[in-house]
């Protein structure tokens, strides 16, 4: 209960900072039309669920519509390709993860985007919990043990 306390305390947060960052722009009447928040994973996952939650509070301060669009694909680099190439107008976001923006780089030779380059963060989602767990017969037991093991047999 604690947790979701948390979150739903962070999300209100991130509306309100949305909300008076956003000032300039409703000199403009932003938004005028809906927004589409591109989730790079299959719907249901974490982050779907917290980019979800942001998105209903976010759109109730801004009275806009909010729409969560799940672009699944080669690890979120078909979404994130989707949203470098959306028209840069304010209305297309793409949720931003480890994975395709700093991972992704290094693992593909040609990506159709550059995380650098073709991205601007807006504000930081909470942390997801990640944890690295073996094979329970793996003779890592721990974070050093496998970091020993790994240097022992770069080629696996």
């Amino acid at each position: 209960m604690k947790t979701f306390q948390s979150i739903k305390t962070f999300v209100t947060a991130v509306a309100t900072t949305l909300v008076a960052a956003s000032a300039p722009a409703q000199a403009q009447n932003y938004p005028q039309r809906v927004i589409t928040w591109v989730v790079p994973f299959a719907a249901g996952g974490p982050t779907d669920a917290m980019a979800r939650n942001i998105a209903e509070q976010v759109a109730k301060q801004l009275g806009q519509t909010i729409i969560v669009e799940n672009v699944a694909g080669a690890g979120g680099t078909v979404g994130a390709a989707k949203v470098k190439n959306a028209k840069p107008d304010g209305y297309t976001l793409l949720v931003g993860h480890v994975g395709y923006m700093a991972a992704a780089p290094s693992l593909y030779k040609k990506l159709a985007y550059d995380p650098v380059k073709d991205f601007d963060a807006v504000f930081r989602f909470p942390d997801t919990p990640m944890v690295l767990v073996v094979n329970k017969g793996s003779p890592a037991k721990d974070g050093k043990s496998f970091i020993e093991l790994a240097k022992k047999q770069p080629e696996r």
